[in-house]
């Protein structure tokens, strides 16, 4: 009776919310140690930026899971800057149990970076085995190109010169110089050729690319293509419209492929969301090709582009794929002139769509090697130039192509994207509303409130 009488009490009610105070803090402290158990051992990243910004590319993913071999990429930085790279880098550690991060201070640990030759603050290195290779920056575009390069080496690119092609080093809206920024930023070695010169293409060319000539090829320099091909070559060819070019349209017969002399114009309206002209088709229809599959969901540019059509006829050691078609809204003027004002469908005359206008091949050599040529072609040039290049799906369709033709078939995806700045536009009206209701009327709300607690409460 005397202990209930002290439990009941004022001293006993104390005691009791003393006990639940203590057993609710051991239920919070062991809620807290069971959740970082599991989170210490289940690793799970959510990114809900609008933009992906702290997710890795499709490219990135596929590369670091079909790993086969121990990669170690290396942070040189001082410790307070190691925090910058974690987010990026964990994701690369958490796709394969092959890939590590080290970081390293180099004033503490100068032999690593004596080892590695570097001489800077924030330098990324990739190793794998005996190699490695310093990324050209810390983004994730930078780290996966080098890790790339440390994989598989550098490639040589050829672009055939003396008929008029486009300028590699051009730096204005038609030129050249960022789909080359591109293809040396992914491991290959961009050189010129002329066949003109020496009628033999270097042993080391990887893909020989014909960049829109205004001029037609001669008959010797199409036939050392040819066997090029035959022999398991790779080539892509850009052709533009309004060009004539028999002899190169002679080598496409030879492959089951007819070049059409026309432009092709889309009236489709899904152009209008793009701001485009209709002689600048957009496509969002593609082929079965390993090339396009990650373009299922993206849009590309043909800007000014001729058309091709590709044999039904069986023809031996040679196999033909379309990768991308206009609308069924689109047509193809034949025999196009630049001097033509206005343009219409004229039946009988024009080709109606859906269009290709860019297909792939594959030749296959007779004899007991086998060996398997493969050719792209375009009708358009414009479409890697620097003013085009960028939009949508333009570059990985261009870089696709070249992977294809490379052999590189698992670097064919969805390439990282430059981080774009998240802005928030606001009328003066909508930045006098949050100053009115956020800056002033909200901190007058909550005192008014406490006002009417205490007052109530008195």
């Amino acid at each position: 009776m005397a202990w209930k009488q002290r439990v009941s009490g004022a001293s006993g009610r104390r005691v009791l919310e003393s006990a639940n105070w203590a057993l609710y803090t051991l239920v919070a402290v062991a809620i807290v140690v069971v959740v970082n158990w599991y989170a210490d051992r289940h690793t799970q990243r959510w990114d809900l930026t609008p933009n992906k910004k702290y997710s890795l590319s499709d490219q990135t993913r596929k590369l670091v899971k079909g790993l086969d071999h121990d990669v170690k990429i290396l942070v040189f930085d001082r410790e307070r800057n190691f925090r910058e790279q974690r987010d990026l880098l964990g994701n690369y550690a958490a796709l394969s149990p092959k890939v590590s991060v080290q970081y390293v201070d180099p004033d503490r640990q100068p032999s690593i970076a004596k080892q590695y030759a570097v001489r800077s603050y924030g330098t990324i290195v990739v190793a794998s085995g005996d190699r490695h290779f310093e990324a050209q920056s810390s983004t994730e575009e930078g780290i996966t190109n080098a890790l790339v390069r440390v994989l598989k080496g550098q490639k040589t690119v050829y672009f055939l010169q003396g008929h008029g092609e486009r300028d590699l080093e051009n730096t204005e809206r038609m030129g050249y110089d960022r789909v080359k920024k591109q293809f040396e930023n992914e491991n290959y070695q961009v050189k010129t050729l002329v066949l003109l010169q020496k009628m033999e293409i270097p042993s080391d060319c990887s893909v020989l690319v014909v960049a829109g000539p205004k001029n037609d090829l001669l008959p010797q320099e199409v036939e050392t293509i040819r066997k090029y091909v035959a022999g398991g070559g790779r080539t892509l060819l850009m052709l533009d419209p309004m060009v004539e070019l028999p002899n190169l349209s002679k080598l496409l017969a030879d492959w089951n492929v007819t070049m059409q002399n026309d432009l092709v114009v889309d009236m489709n309206p899904v152009a209008q969301i793009f701001g485009t002209e209709p002689t600048m088709p957009i496509i969002i229809k593609y082929g079965s090709s390993p090339i396009v599959q990650p373009l299922a969901r993206t849009a590309t540019l043909f800007p000014f582009t001729r058309s091709f059509v590709l044999g039904k006829d069986y023809k031996a050691g040679v196999t033909t794929d379309s990768l991308c078609e206009t609308s069924s809204d689109s047509f193809g003027v034949a025999d196009f002139k630049a001097n033509m004002r206005t343009v219409s469908y004229r039946e009988g005359k024009d080709f109606k769509g859906p269009l290709t206008v860019a297909l792939s091949g594959t030749i296959t050599g007779e004899g007991e090697k086998k060996t398997e040529g493969r050719f792209v072609v375009l009708g358009t040039s414009m479409l890697p130039t620097n003013t085009f290049l960028g939009f949508q799906g333009n570059r990985d369709l261009i870089m696709n192509m070249v992977n294809w033709l490379s052999a590189d078939e698992e670097l064919i995806s969805i390439r990282p994207k430059p981080p774009e700045s998240q802005r928030l536009n606001l009328t003066a009206r909508q930045m006098g509303n949050i100053l009115y209701l956020g800056v002033l009327g909200l901190p007058i709300l909550i005192v008014a409130f406490g006002t009417l607690v205490w007052w109530r409460r008195r």
